[in-house]
Order: C-alpha cells, then sequence, then structure tokens
C-alpha cells in the first residue's frame, strides 16, 4: 500500500488545521515519527512450508459479529476533518467492506443522525466525564439507537494539555462537537474523568446489557483487572501516540497481554498498523482483531466511502498474500511461531544505521 500517495490526497483536501490535528502525536522531540509502525516492524516473519493453502480465510468472529476481515474502525474524534458528512461516510464504507466503526463520542455527527443514516452494525465508544450524570445522558441517548456494544476508553484521562494539533481545531467549525456542541476541546478535555475504577466497567454494564470492551489497556494488571470486572474483551492501545511523549508501542505491550489473559480472551489491538504484514503480525502477537484509525480518517479524505472500501480490500488482500507465503489458512492459525523478534526490515533498518 503506497500511503504516502494516499496520505498525499488527503492532505490535499484536508485543511491544515485538520490535518495537523489528525497527524498529530505527543512526541514532543521526535515529531510524526511513527515509532509503533516500526516497532511492528521489528519482527519478522518466518515462513512454514509443507502447508495446504489453497483457500485462505481473513473472517474473523468478534462477540456475535462474523467479519471478512480483522480489521475495524477504531474510534477517532471528528470524522467531519475528512469528509463532509463525518461519522456517517465512515461507517458506510466500512460497513460495505464488510465491517464497522466504533462511533466516538465526540463525533462530528450526533449519533441520532449517525444511526439514521448510516448502514450496518456499529459501537459505540465511550468516554467517562467526571460528571457521570454527563456520561449516563449521552449513553441513554445512544443507546435508543442500538449499537452492538460498547468500548469503554481509559487512555485519554481528563486533563489540560497544550499540543499543537489540539489547539489548532478548537472553536473551529472542523472541531465542534455534534453530541456535545457547547463544549469546545478545552472544555472537552477539562471534564474527562480523571478517576476510573472497574467499578465503572460494571455500571456500563449494568446500563447497557451490552459487550462492554475496555481500551487502552497496556498493562497485564490492568487488562486482568478488566476482564475479573465483566469486561467482554480489551482493546490494547496508547491512544494512537497522542497521548504519552515516547510511550511504548502497541507491539511490545500486546503479547504480555496475552499471556497474562490466556488463550480464550477477545483482545484487540489498534496504533500504527498501516499493510497486511503489520496485521499478520499483530495477530501473532496476540490480537483477535485490529483497529484502524488515522488511516480510515485519511481514505474518507482521499476517496470518500470508495475510498474506505479500497483500503480496506486492499490491506485485507495483502494479509491474504502473507498468510498464504508464510503457510498459514486460517486466521485462528496465526501465532507467536511465526515471528522472530529484532529481525524485521525496521530492526535491520535501525542496525544498519547503527553501523554507519
Amino acid at each position: 500500500m503506497d500511503w504516502n500517495t494516499v496520505h498525499d490526497k488527503a492532505k490535499s483536501v484536508m485543511s491544515d488545521a485538520g490535518l495537523a490535528y489528525e497527524d498529530g502525536n505527543a512526541d514532543i522531540a521526535s515529531g510524526q515519527a511513527d515509532y509503533d509502525t516500526l516497532a511492528w516492524r521489528r519482527f519478522g516473519i518466518l515462513p512454514r512450508m509443507f502447508q495446504d493453502v489453497s483457500s485462505i480465510d481473513t473472517s474473523v468472529t468478534i462477540g456475535d459479529q462474523t467479519l471478512p476481515t480483522p480489521l475495524f474502525g477504531s474510534p477517532t474524534a471528528y470524522h467531519r476533518l475528512a469528509s463532509a458528512d463525518g461519522e456517517i461516510t465512515s461507517q458506510n464504507g466500512m460497513s460495505r467492506a464488510g465491517s464497522f466503526i466504533v462511533y466516538p463520542t465526540n463525533a462530528s455527527e450526533p449519533v441520532e443522525r449517525f444511526a439514521k443514516e448510516s448502514h450496518g452494525a456499529w459501537w459505540q465508544q465511550v468516554y467517562l466525564f467526571d460528571d457521570r450524570a454527563t456520561t449516563e445522558a449521552f449513553l441513554e441517548r445512544s443507546l435508543a439507537q442500538g449499537p452492538s456494544a460498547l468500548m469503554l476508553t481509559l487512555d485519554c484521562p481528563g486533563y489540560k494539555r497544550d499540543f499543537g494539533f489540539r489547539n489548532s481545531i478548537d472553536g473551529t467549525h472542523e472541531g465542534e462537537s455534534g453530541n456535545f456542541p457547547s463544549m469546545h476541546m478545552t472544555d472537552w478535555t477539562l471534564n474527562l474523568a480523571t478517576h476510573i475504577t472497574v467499578d465503572d466497567i460494571k455500571r456500563l454494564i449494568e446500563l447497557s446489557g451490552l459487550p462492554v470492551y475496555v481500551k487502552g489497556v497496556m498493562r497485564p494488571s490492568d487488562a486482568i483487572d478488566a476482564m475479573e470486572a465483566g469486561a467482554a474483551g480489551v482493546m490494547v492501545s496508547n491512544h494512537g501516540r497522542r497521548q504519552v511523549d515516547g510511550v511504548v508501542p502497541v507491539a511490545y505491550a500486546l503479547p504480555k497481554i496475552r499471556e497474562a489473559l490466556g488463550p480464550d480472551a477477545t483482545i484487540l489491538a489498534d496504533t500504527g498498523i498501516r499493510t497486511g504484514g503489520d496485521v499478520f503480525r499483530a495477530l501473532a502477537l496476540g490480537a483477535n482483531a485490529v483497529g484502524l484509525g488515522r488511516p480510515i480518517q485519511w481514505a474518507a479524505a482521499a476517496g470518500g466511502e470508495d475510498g474506505i472500501v479500497a483500503i480496506i480490500d486492499r490491506i485485507t488482500d495483502e494479509l491474504a498474500h502473507t498468510m498464504n507465503s508464510a503457510g498459514v489458512a486460517h486466521v485462528e492459525d496465526i501465532d507467536p511461531s511465526f515471528l522472530v523478534p529484532e529481525q524485521g526490515p525496521a530492526a535491520i533498518a535501525a542496525l544498519g544505521q547503527t553501523l554507519r
């Protein structure tokens, strides 16, 4: 996948402020370096032979949903930055590709319009506010629209942050919240909960009667606590590297969480996934399915629904090719034996730079 072409096309149609917000991260010293993508590629893929790969199956089952691809849309705010119809475009593109998005709490489109004009099953992201009544009022609105599951986001605790990519859209039309129109970006971050406990997971399950997935888990102990509280699964994510300068890449946290939770737990992962080879590595390291954040926004900006369908189909095809060449026919059979740490192209390139 030529990401430079996709990104350049998105850059040509997105506003400067919108692109700064979409591409920004918290690594102050290193700027836009995508350490998460490089981290996936530090693992070399070790093929096996004498396997029947005449039929490749890339489908996965998450809860009661079976998808033809292990890709879904991670919750990302303000889809109007990329397309005029925001999250509606994103969901309809993903639905056409056989998948779904996790509709963000801080969406451009109100949940009522989103549900009315989009197609297919979708999940609802949940941010908790310090005022839990605000959270529960929004949740009541959302549940009336029929999401299939909830995703509680832990990895953006409320605090006033001054990263430029956030300031760039504060108070602009593109940065207006469809569900909380009175809140600008600064108001939003100041109102997010700074104290979340496992009781909040139990409360969401009680209120909704839906599966609740917990996003932003990076430590095995937190993953265990979430599952013991009744979570349907966890999502290993560092919030697109947008919160903590120098945060550990997801590729390094994921296998430890799989080891801690065992083979039967549902574990999702995102951040830095760009190719089918990246997806293969994430599945081998312990993920059941993989979320895309920025790539869906870029694809929507570059080509609307068609652009999203094209990008999901392309990455899924790359995954199928990798599986075929690596000697594995079914997604569920991808395991750590297919990877060799510190032997991938990124690791080799780093070694070369060290030696020069």
